[in-house]
């Protein structure tokens, strides 16, 4: 397989240098516009799936994240379709999942791209809660991870293999015109909010700053209370045929961690807290066109988060407080070439990220965690018959290293049965060792039937191996992790009042890992159960759009043959926008079906959670100011006041009621 996947890269590298068209063709990029007299920046489309997947793609633009009017980033991303973001307290504040994803997975599973950087799943996690809002642009959830351009399959902190689900794409704010804004805001639990914000265009340099300040008390006995600054900044030079872009944000925060209130959760007395929590953050893009057909991007990053994490659970006193200091750090590289060869564009690329986690993070304090992933690609897009057809496909390869990665799992209640609970006396370390590559092929087609009419279908073959030293539960020889994965969709444009679209999955999935104690004190090890499981489901999402009236509803069915009470079945999104004159009423909800959860549960058992109904309301007053734009905004989120529950023990805060003003000056 391996050299059928060398062989298969190297001839599609080939046929993309060498057969150059000449063609008024020009790639997407990043560019300044003339609209009149004002000028736009436009993003850069560099990392972007293939047309196959535009309908397991969701997009929410600025105004559809104004409509939910979201607490953080976690709380937009749970807008979309069949996204259920799991809230917690503990170390890191969410587990996102999408097509039924469950524990059998890491609970970080979905890369995060935030301007061109792949982030590390912890890192990813830690700068979404923190990042503001309101300096996102567009939020692309890509519910699937079969568009292999966008970065490794390969997933870091596992020794398991375990695979990246699909992709978060976020891209922060470009400057439209030469200003400034400012929004304030104050909610429930003496919440208070700032944000200042203030960019340009010259000539050709872009340019755009904006400082964010959060402060909170939090509900009394949730443990929430936060003081968070941040700052974050962009600029770039846009010439005719080269640009570049750079990208750094810095926040700083000291904040409270949510602990359990359910009786059920073992975590009723952790009263945790981060003093401080810090995350950095740097990306710059370099993109060179060499003439109409040919392009090469370059990404480099960094992020790093810093934590002096308070576990004092049992004691008010200063000198009985348990502190683990740490830091976790993500360098990447990202380079990528693409070239339209007659009505064909091919893509080829290389990635390389370095994750370090001197200090051990979650439940490996102490000890360091240390990976490498290389990875590699070649794309293809073919349209036929005058572009009602457009074939494409994808072949990646991943190679990942493990410097230093700790053997420590808790055990799958269900599938353990009696094992000895390891404790801290001694440890068993992977150390300087090779994972088995991570390969995958995809293979998508569009067709549109008319103007109005369109379908996908795409397939992928996905695998990927454990480190060589894992062992498995009973004995056998571990096998890797097989992923085949079959989808179709279907969208029809019927008129502005109603535009729907269906699409159908199935993941077939072989051998996935579910780790497991070992051993004794004295010789502890980790061997894995190897367990198979078929998921199936699909959405239904409908739209509509005129002057005065927006909307959207999604419908997420998904189960499994296995664990399949640990999905939610159903969950239903909406976004509701209505315009009066200079008035506007906003409304948002999101259903999601009762599932089960044994997160750290005192008896060890499954709890139902889920089962919730969550509807949030604001009224927009749009106006002038000293002649420029300006809004007033009253809202409500989670106006059913439903104290519900995604992971057993965390419930939600309840009902909360604020208000803003913005205005641009």
């Amino acid at each position: 397989m391996q050299n059928r996947v060398q062989i298969s890269l190297a001839v599609s590298l080939l046929l993309s240098t060498s057969a150059i068209a000449q063609s008024s063709y020009s790639l997407d990029s990043v560019n300044i516009t003339e609209q009149g007299s004002t000028k736009e920046v436009l993003q850069n489309d560099a990392f972007s799936a293939p047309e196959s997947s535009k309908l397991t793609t969701d997009t929410l633009t600025q105004e559809e994240i104004a409509i939910t009017n979201p607490k953080n980033v976690f709380d937009a991303i749970n807008q979309t379709a069949g996204a259920n973001v799991q809230f917690q307290g503990r170390k890191n504040s969410a587990i996102i999942t999408f097509r039924g994803s469950t524990a059998l997975y890491s609970g970080s599973g979905f890369g995060v791209i935030l301007d061109g950087a792949l982030l590390s799943p912890m890192s990813s996690l830690r700068i979404l809660e923190s990042l503001s809002i309101d300096i996102i642009d567009s939020i692309e959830v890509i519910r699937d991870a079969t568009a292999l351009t966008l970065g490794p399959i390969a997933n870091f902190g596992t020794p398991n293999g375990a695979p990246n689900l699909g992709y978060i794409i976020i891209k922060t704010k470009l400057p439209k015109e030469n200003g400034g804004s400012a929004k304030i805001a104050y909610e429930s639990f003496n919440t208070k909010k700032a944000n200042l914000n203030y960019g340009g265009i010259e000539d050709k340099i872009f340019y755009q700053a904006s400082v964010n300040g959060l402060a909170t008390d939090g509900k009394e006995e949730f443990n929430t209370a936060q003081e968070n600054g941040s700052v974050f900044l962009r600029t770039g030079y846009i010439g005719e045929d080269f640009t570049a872009t750079l990208s750094a944000y810095y926040s700083k925060a000291y904040q409270e961690i949510q602990r359990a209130t359910d009786s059920a959760s073992k975590l009723t007395t952790a009263y945790w807290k981060y003093q401080p929590i810090e995350n950095q953050f740097i990306s710059s893009i370099f993109e060179k066109d060499w003439n109409s057909n040919n392009r090469t991007t370059l990404q480099l990053s960094h992020s790093k988060t810093l934590w002096t994490h308070d576990m004092d659970t049992n004691s008010p006193s200063e000198a009985s407080s348990v502190y683990f200091k740490g830091s976790q750090s993500t360098d990447s590289i990202d380079i990528r070439h693409s070239v339209k060869a007659g009505e064909s564009i091919y893509k080829i690329g290389a990635q390389a990220i370095n994750y370090d986690a001197p200090d051990g993070e979650l439940y490996y304090e102490g000890y360091e965690r240390k990976e490498q992933i290389y990875g590699a690609f070649v794309h293809g897009s073919h349209p036929f018959m005058q572009n009602k057809l457009i074939i494409d496909e994808s072949v990646r390869i991943d190679k990942k290293h493990i410097d230093s990665l700790l053997e420590r799992y808790a055990p799958d209640a269900e599938l353990a049965g009696n094992v000895t609970k390891l404790n801290n006396a001694k440890l068993s370390i992977i150390e300087d060792t090779w994972a088995k590559d991570s390969l995958a092929f995809s293979l998508g087609g569009l067709y549109k039937f008319d103007d109005t009419l369109e379908a996908t279908l795409r397939f992928a073959y996905l695998t990927s191996g454990t480190a060589d030293s894992a062992l498995s539960a009973d004995g056998s020889d571990m096998q890797d992790e097989i992923n085949y994965r079959y989808e179709a969709g279907l969208k029809k444009e019927v008129n502005q009042y109603f535009n729907p679209s269906l699409t159908l999955f199935l993941y077939d999935s072989k051998h996935i890992k579910s780790p497991l104690y070992e051993g004794t004190n004295a010789d502890p090890y980790i061997v894995f159960n190897q367990v198979n499981q078929k998921r199936y489901g699909g959405e239904f999402v409908f739209n509509g759009q005129t002057q005065e009236l927006y909307y959207s509803f999604t419908y997420a069915y998904a189960t499994a043959d296995i664990k399949a009470n640990e999905i939610p079945k159903h969950i239903i999104s909406a976004l509701f926008q209505k315009t009066f004159g200079n008035f506007a009423l906003n409304l948002s909800g999101k259903y999601i079906s009762e599932y089960e959860s044994n997160f750290f549960t005192v008896d060890k058992k499954y709890h139902s959670v889920g089962d919730l109904t969550v509807l949030n309301t604001s009224v927009d007053y749009n106006h002038k100011l000293l002649g420029n734009d300006a809004k007033l905004s009253v809202y409500g989120r989670n106006i059913l006041k439903e104290n519900y529950m995604t992971i057993i023990g965390y419930e939600d805060q309840g009902a909360v009621v604020g208000a803003s003003y913005a205005f641009k000056f």
